[in-house]
């Protein structure tokens, strides 16, 4: 098999015969796995045949409550917390009883109208029942008929109009597509042998949608089926429609030793690889079942992890600003050392040979509090409270003593003088002196600006 052990996304549709249909998500395209019961699935999971960060499934449509609703929100964010406040409207139920997501269709002015798909948090229970022996725990919950449109739209193509048919053996989906945005999804029943005799309600129920739809142009119909049935509708809408797409079906791979795919898992294979497509599009982005909730939780996520990340660099880049220091130093050190050595076997050429050799060794003395800055760095990172802010500092170094002198900022004047307390801490910096405070008027409130004065502790040059 070529499909891919580890993924970072992907989905499952279980079959009303108990078989799981697996889509992983890889760098050559998206594979399609069978396996033929529940039990299968699971023990690849726990295996780890299988393993994925992140699930998604769908519900069927049949058990949301769906509305299309107009609000005054300048985008789909502002939209999903406002739907939260407009629950009660729609279902005779607590809000606190219900999930919810939605999906843009277009703005009419001020107004952005939203498609809205509401569940029963007892229905989703029972529901994400049936995953709980499989091994996994979704992500995402999305709905059928957004998946099958997702796959149906995989291309981008961009119609203005278009309606997409998915036979399957038991159901017809049908789906009618304009401007980008789903406008209506019916499921037709297929009683076994019955396909022909559903000839005449299927084509009028086409036209119908096509007559719906109301555009300048004929849509477009797609058509997905198994290769026999293919065979018994290609002629059904050839003199209704000008433009007719058949597209192939997704193609199984089967897990493991098993007998062929049952012949109806067209729906179940063309759901699963939607999802994939659905669940990385941002339009989507406030369609997960799971409810408000888990968004949250998962935005809180992401901030922490940021935050780590952003503390991280912060304290790697002072560790290289201080590393920076302390190799300089080693090497001014190592040459004066090179240069000493070389000065010694002739020192008595000249009678101001020591002379010299105590000036270099006086610019080795200097140049050697360059580690000492540092770590005045580090001290001033690590003590100085953050309603601080240092704007300059200027470092004096004479034989055996050394200061600093600090500019900073801080919002009030009591910040001000008491960062010398605050300052206790650091065993290089516990000396610093506030010298002058000044109150500096700004637009929109003020700003306090002051001089610091510290000398070293012990400071003797290395």
């Amino acid at each position: 098999m070529r499909y891919v052990a580890k993924t970072a996304l992907a989905s499952l549709k279980i079959t009303g015969e108990d078989s799981v249909i697996v889509s992983l998500k890889s760098s050559n395209g998206p594979v399609c796995l069978y396996f033929e019961g529940i039990e299968k699935f699971a023990e690849a999971v726990k295996k780890k045949q299988i393993r994925a960060k992140r699930w998604v499934v769908s519900v069927p449509d049949g058990l949301c409550f769906t509305k299309t609703i107009e609000l005054p929100a300048e985008g789909l964010e502002q939209a999903y917390k406002m739907l939260e406040f407009e629950l009660s409207t729609y279902l005779p139920l607590p809000a606190e009883e219900l999930v919810y997501g939605c999906v843009p269709l277009g703005r009419n002015e001020n107004l952005l109208k939203v498609s809205v798909y509401i569940l029963k948090i007892k229905t989703l229970d029972n529901f994400l029942t049936r995953f709980k022996s499989t091994g996994i725990t979704p992500s995402r919950i999305m709905v059928d008929s957004i998946a099958v449109g997702s796959w149906f739209d995989r291309d981008k193509r961009n119609y203005t109009a278009a309606i997409d048919l998915l036979f399957g053996t038991k159901q017809l989906s049908v789906l009618a597509v304009k401007d980008g945005s789903l406008k209506r999804y019916d499921e037709i029943p297929l009683p076994e042998g019955a396909l022909q005799n559903k000839k005449e309600h299927i084509t009028d129920q086409v036209e119908h949608l096509a007559a719906e739809l109301c555009t300048d142009k004929q849509p477009v119909l797609k058509i997905a089926a198994a290769g026999d049935i293919r065979e018994k509708i290609k002629d059904w809408f050839s003199a209704n429609f000008g433009s007719i797409e058949f597209i192939e079906l997704p193609g199984l791979e089967l897990f493991g030793k098993t007998d062929s795919p049952p012949k109806d898992s067209a729906f179940e294979s063309v759901v699963s690889q939607g999802l994939l497509i659905a669940a990385e599009n941002p339009e989507y982005k406030f369609l997960n079942l799971l409810g408000p909730k888990t968004l949250n939780k998962a935005e809180h996520k992401q901030l922490v992890i940021h935050t780590a990340v952003t503390a991280l660099l912060g304290i790697l880049a002072i560790f290289c600003v201080w590393l920076n220091f302390a190799v300089a130093n080693w090497r001014i050190h190592h040459a004066c050392q090179n240069i000493t050595k070389e000065i010694a076997p002739i020192k008595h050429i000249a009678a101001d040979v020591e002379s010299k050799r105590q000036k270099v060794k006086a610019i080795q003395t200097q140049l050697a509090n360059r580690n000492q800055i540092g770590e005045i760095f580090l001290h001033l990172y690590k003590f100085s409270p953050k309603e601080i802010t240092i704007s300059q500092m200027s470092y004096l170094s004479k034989a055996d003593t050394a200061s600093v002198n600090i500019k900073g900022q801080a919002d009030t004047l009591s910040r001000a003088f008491e960062y010398s307390d605050a300052m206790n801490d650091s065993e290089l910096l516990n000396n610093i002196q506030i010298i002058n405070a000044q109150q500096i008027p700004r637009p929109g409130g003020s700003v306090v600006e002051f001089k610091a004065d510290c000398s070293i502790k012990g400071s003797q040059t290395k």
